[in-house]
């Protein structure tokens, strides 16, 4: 968990440095009924939803007392049950980190504060990312409550959500690509880059239909799709995300 968080805020450090930009008279609530109409669409199976967002706290090694602060804003307006939180810590001589794990029928949550130093440089993050187990209804609401969350800290979150759905069995390649083309054609997304292969297929792709997008170079993307035969359940595994897929797949 520890190191699969660290690795997750490096990954998302680097591909929003570049920024995200926004367009106008659009708001990211409707990026999400879009995106989540195209996943519908497809007639996947509902597994879950999720919602990553993460930010950067402040340019210091930050205390446990302070880090503590954030974690305990998070809670509570979250509003998770402190019987069902289970608290982890690691603190080393250059590195602080307080993980907050939650789960419930409905939702899963993981919230990070890392700290870290480097030489004269330091740096905290933090991190919420949440799982939605039984359906897709409150998408919208929970993201609210995490966007609030860092707005109570004064903090200005990167956004990614997802939903995550399966086909019975292992789908050929060409049903498999038919499936990605009416995501991006529900969208008229325009194909930015990606990779084919027998048992996956994963499409970046930009949608002036969407609001929010990151700037990789002079390329705009806001709509990552990706699907995969998993043989450990038997399944076809799809994921619709935007503006990129924030979870392993």
């Amino acid at each position: 968990m520890d190191k699969k968080i660290i690795i997750g805020i490096m990954i998302f450090a680097v591909l929003f440095s570049l920024g995200v930009q926004r367009q106008a008279f659009l708001s990211f609530d409707d990026d999400v009924e879009l995106v989540k109409r195209s996943f519908l669409s497809t007639g996947a199976k509902y597994e879950y939803a999720n919602i990553n967002a993460w930010s950067k706290v402040n340019d210091d090694f930050t205390s446990f007392d302070k880090i503590n602060e954030y974690v305990e804003v998070t809670i509570k307006n979250m509003n998770l049950d402190k019987q069902k939180i289970k608290v982890s810590r690691i603190e080393e001589n250059k590195f602080r980190q307080l993980v907050v794990e939650y789960a419930e029928n409905t939702r899963h949550i993981n919230i990070a504060v890392q700290s870290l130093k480097n030489g004269a440089q330091s740096e905290t993050y933090m991190l919420i990312d949440e799982y939605l187990i039984k359906g897709y209804d409150n998408v919208l609401k929970e993201r609210s409550l995490i966007n609030n969350s860092f707005k109570l800290l004064e903090l200005k979150p990167k956004v990614t959500v997802c939903f995550v759905g399966t086909f019975k069995g292992k789908l050929n390649k060409e049903k498999n690509s038919s499936i990605v083309k009416l995501v991006l054609d529900k969208l008229e997304a325009q194909k930015i880059e990606g990779m084919e292969e027998e048992n996956i297929i994963s499409v970046s792709a930009y949608s002036s239909k969407l609001k929010e997008y990151i700037k990789l170079g002079s390329e705009k993307i806001n709509l990552n799709v990706a699907i995969r035969y998993s043989s450990f359940d038997d399944k076809t595994y799809l994921w619709v995300a935007t503006p990129i897929i924030a979870i392993e797949y």
